[in-house]
């Protein structure tokens, strides 16, 4: 079938020309109307149950909380329902698992709920919260009156009563939730300063689940412009965050990296063709891939982000290895043909040789492609993180392979007007050099293949230690370009108190060169997204950009700085990013890197033991601070956990891995701490995560060998030539964990990723190792020229050293367009690194053994199994 759509394409260019330049226009239009984001939604489909009577939190827990807790516990699709009791306040956080529909889920929620409502005291009001959840907080703003004209009870008034019906307007937000005003005479909204000046009245901009968040804020910054003119005399706007500038910056630092990879791949081709007509349909297929892959991102819905775009930007220099090697082998034919005096109809010669290896290369391409299948079995964050990279990936794959059996053979056809001279290979540059290193290494690998064989297993068991030295993460730090402050102080804190504590903060940090604008607050917003206590406050930190930082320091760096400059006594402190941490609060109600989570039936025993374990972790190697959640004097909130009461204690963890950490923190604790019976300890936070992750890698990875497997064996028809096509995968992973340990990467998901993407790649690069060999093979022996074993060997060296050029190309332009990920430095760089660096890794020790192992592999098989005793 391929063969004849090939033929297909190479009789009817024009129609297929005609057929791509009007998807190319629908791709086009497609970009224009793709929205945008910084990252994936990660958000749980959850429900919010908000509940107001004027009692303490021990009697909301008794006779509010647990009750309406224990009777949502048999609702079909709830992963996890956590309560929090306040003076005055329930609420309860129902999260739903993956593949659920929020409308359904709210209907559903709202028929539990209605059985136990009559049952609750009288008094009560319940509702349900917003179509939102904390993950929605996109902007935030602060009203400031220098002028001295207007008290802050008046700007609150023109907050709660103007601005915030103007904002709640604005299609896609939920609410605009508002704290500050009050002074100190309230605890219902908390207490708020600015930049260590004072109380401020400020307002967030909450966004409805699944709309998009680029959109919402440039519509809510517009209506922000219309009602400037209303506000009172003297009275101006300061942002306090802005999720769009983040997505502004990934954005555009993705597409800067894009334009680099299609730039230095192009170059390669050009470099190592030396023929501009051959050269033209690969540089030209870089594009055409990535715009038409935008098709199916609109239809499905996908938005353009770090996680998507990244898909693309791993998949550039692969995108051209078909052709590549088509453009290759068919220069190769009508070189031929040139030294035979042109006498056959060039294009049937151009037809045979794109016909040759247009089958091996598009199931080369269509194994990278489907070898991301399995990143679809993820679920949770995780799933919802790198399923948009695995279809962006997989779309441009599977489009480059369509290419490749239909565009490539047109143009290559179109082409054959312009007259050019074709060299011999031996007269290019670079395959001189290439033939004079590689032959003698050939040679040498054909007389001792045994030697070979045993070496290159030697160094991939010397590897295995190395790998186990690797530290292990849930995923590495994306950073936002903004800090998310979080301290903890004693729960019977006054109003007073925590106002003055939260200002002397605020004062420290905006005294850092490096900070741009502070804004804390101690208690909660006015929205039932946002459960904290006055205890817990939280500071968001704007950034100036890095360039005009003084001392060129790190984020890390930085964030080490302030937890330095504020050891105040009382306050344990806490930092993270804002995006991050409304996720991280979402799906495991954790705020730092780990979490330790203690259940049972009585509160002042679940703080004891909180107590206790803070004491017994603060001591490991890695902890920056440790605090257990107490009750204190006074009324403090209450915590259930799918009905049981809980407490928490949250461990920041700086210089060390979050895996290796909590192996020696767990055995710390199991040996120090007996519990009483009925109470239980849960590690929570991104330990539970990667966890969860591990867990799921064990049924991914075979999988994804299997599919590859599946899907060599289609193309070779041979057990024999898929084993050694395989062999490819253990010499890539030589090179990625060497490189992942010299770069002193983590393992974590970005880096499985990366490694399952390497898997794609080795397939393809041993298919081309093995496909020449087999073809100069298969011509020997048509000439009957297979006969001794010398002839068996000038065979393989044939396939191997004089078509290296091509597969040198494919690897060297796959290699090349990963570099540009690999300096990058903007937003989203973290991961996208660390998704790279073990296909680097990889690429140069699969491709170098595969150069000298695979012709003593196929040497070997040939000579004692296929010829075996056919050898003179």
């Amino acid at each position: 079938m391929l063969p004849k759509l090939i033929e297909f394409s190479a009789r009817n260019k024009f129609l297929v020309m005609i057929c791509v330049a009007a998807a190319l226009a629908v791709a086009i239009w497609s970009i224009q109307h793709i929205s945008l984001d910084a990252i994936p939604d990660l958000s749980d489909s959850q429900v919010i149950v908000y509940s107001q009577w004027d009692k303490s939190p021990n009697i909301m827990e008794d006779q509010v909380t647990h009750p309406i807790v224990s009777s949502l516990l048999g609702i079909p699709g709830v992963k996890a329902i956590r309560g929090f009791s306040d003076v005055g306040v329930s609420y309860i956080y129902v999260i739903f698992k993956d593949g659920t529909d929020i409308t359904a889920d709210r209907s559903q929620l709202s028929e539990y709920l209605n059985r136990v409502l009559p049952h609750l005291p009288k008094g009560v009001k319940t509702q349900l919260g917003p179509d939102a959840t904390g993950v929605g907080w996109i902007f935030q703003y602060a009203l400031v009156d220098k002028s001295g004209k207007h008290d802050l009870q008046q700007l609150r008034s023109f907050q709660d009563h103007n601005l915030r019906n103007a904002l709640q307007s604005v299609p896609g937000v939920a609410e605009v939730a508002s704290i500050g005003g009050y002074g100190t005479q309230s605890t219902v909204s908390g207490v708020s300063d600015l930049d260590g000046q004072g109380d401020v009245v400020v307002g967030t901009v909450i966004m409805r689940f699944g709309e998009n968040a680029l959109n919402v804020i440039n519509s809510v910054k517009a209506k922000l412009q219309e009602v400037k003119k209303s506000l009172p005399d003297g009275v101006e706007i300061k942002i306090t965050y802005d999720r769009s500038q983040l997505i502004e910056r990934a954005i555009a630092n993705l597409r800067h990296q894009l334009i680099e990879e299609m730039l230095v791949v192009s170059l390669v081709i050009l470099l190592f063709l030396w023929h501009f007509p051959s050269a033209f349909i690969p540089i030209i297929t870089i594009p055409i891939a990535v715009i038409l892959s935008f098709i199916p991102m609109l239809g499905m819905k996908l938005t353009s982000n770090i996680m998507s775009l990244a898909g693309i930007a791993i998949s550039m220099g692969v995108l051209v290895d078909g052709a590549i090697v088509q453009m290759e082998n068919v220069y190769k034919h009508l070189e031929r043909w040139e030294a035979g005096g042109r006498k056959e109809d060039p294009q049937e010669i151009c037809l045979k040789a794109l016909k040759e290896v247009g089958p091996a290369v598009f199931f080369s391409l269509l194994v990278i492609a489907v070898s991301f299948f399995p990143i679809f079995t993820l679920l949770d964050q995780e799933g919802r993180l790198f399923k948009p990279l695995a279809w962006s990936k997989t779309f441009s794959m599977a489009i480059a392979a369509i290419l490749v059996v239909t565009l490539n053979p047109a143009l290559r056809m179109w082409l054959l007007r312009f007259k050019t001279k074709y060299y011999s290979e031996v007269e290019h540059p670079i395959s001189r050099v290439l033939f004079h290193l590689y032959n003698p290494v050939c040679r040498f690998v054909l007389t001792y293949p045994k030697h070979v064989i045993a070496a290159a297993v030697a160094l991939f068991l010397a590897t295995i230690p190395v790998y186990l030295k690797l530290g292990s993460e849930f995923m590495p730090p994306l950073w936002e370009g903004d800090i998310l402050y979080m301290p903890v102080t004693t729960p019977d804190i006054s109003v007073p108190a925590a106002m003055k504590l939260l200002q002397s903060e605020d004062k420290i940090i905006k005294s850092f060169p490096e900070v741009e604008r502070v804004w804390g607050k101690a208690g909660r917003i006015d929205s039932s997204t946002d459960p904290a206590p006055l205890s817990m406050m939280e500071t968001t930190i704007l950034l100036k950009p890095e360039s005009q930082w003084p001392g060129h320091i790190s984020h890390e760096e930085l964030i080490n700085q302030l937890d330095g400059a504020l050891q105040i006594p009382g306050s344990t402190n806490a930092w993270t990013m804002p995006i991050k941490n409304r996720i991280d609060m979402q799906s495991t109600g954790i705020r730092t890197p780990i979490g330790i989570k203690i259940f049972g039936h009585d509160i002042k025993t679940i703080e004891r033991i909180g107590i206790q374990v803070e004491k017994i972790v603060k001591d490991i190697p890695g902890t920056r601070n440790v605090y257990a959640e107490r009750t204190g004097l006074g009324q403090s909130m209450l915590r259930d956990e799918n009905g049981l009461l809980a407490g928490y204690v949250y461990v920041d963890v700086a210089g060390r891995d979050i895996g290796s950490y909590v192996d020696e923190a767990k055995k710390a604790v199991d040996e120090n701490l007996q519990l009483p019976q009925g109470y239980q300890l849960r590690w929570s936070g991104q330990y539970e995560n990667m966890l969860r992750v591990r867990d799921r890698l064990k049924v991914v990875l075979p999988l994804t060998i299997f599919i590859i497997t599946i899907l060599l064996y289609m193309n070779t028809k041979s057990m024999v030539q898929t084993g050694i096509v395989l062999l490819s995968v253990p010499f890539s992973l030589i090179g990625a964990v060497w490189l992942l340990y010299a770069l002193g990467y983590n393992v974590s998901l970005a880096v499985w990723v990366g490694m399952i993407a390497l898997m794609g790649l080795d397939a393809e690069t041993g298919v081309l190792l093995l496909l020449f060999m087999e073809l100069s093979y298969k011509e020997a022996k048509a000439r009957n020229q297979m006969n001794t074993d010398r002839q068996l060997k000038e065979a393989i060296i044939q396939g191997a050293v004089r078509r290296l050029r091509p597969k040198l190309m494919t690897v060297a332009a796959a290699f090349v367009g990963l570099l540009p990920i690999m300096w990058s430095i903007g937003a989203g760089s973290d991961v996208m690194k660390r998704i790279a660096a073990p296909m680097v890794g990889g690429l140069i020790t699969s491709f170098l053994l595969g150069l000298l192992v695979y012709p003593a592999i196929y040497y070997l098989w040939k000579s004692k199994f296929e010829l075996k005793g056919k050898l003179k």
